[in-house]
């Protein structure tokens, strides 16, 4: 997937996050999880319910103005650098909460 392919379909997939029935990038097919994020993902209540608010707190950053493009590259950031850190639940909790916060205060 190259600069072109995101450049042509990034504004098409933003409008797709905003007006998705069900949150972005919550989605994960649990009988498929092989990473530690999802299996830790698919075996926590807590986590899957942070990923919801975290993809509700991603849509209303959109609605509200955000750049799509840098929302979506910062997103792309955390989950690698920050959340795919974490090897138990608490840390990544902690790490949600602050994206959250950061998010819901993205214009």
């Amino acid at each position: 997937m190259g600069p072109r392919f995101l450049h042509r379909w990034l504004p098409a997939l933003a409008a797709a996050a905003i007006l998705a029935p069900h949150p972005a990038f919550a989605v994960i097919d649990c009988s498929r999880a092989h990473t530690n994020t999802e299996k830790l993902l698919c075996s926590n209540s807590r986590l899957a319910e942070a990923d919801q608010r975290l993809a509700y707190a991603f849509r209303e950053a959109l609605h509200r103005g955000a750049n799509p493009r840098e929302l979506m590259e910062s997103q792309r950031v955390w989950m690698r650098d920050v959340r795919d850190a974490c090897n138990e639940v608490e840390c990544m909790l902690h790490a949600y909460e602050e994206r959250i916060s950061d998010l819901e205060n993205a214009r």
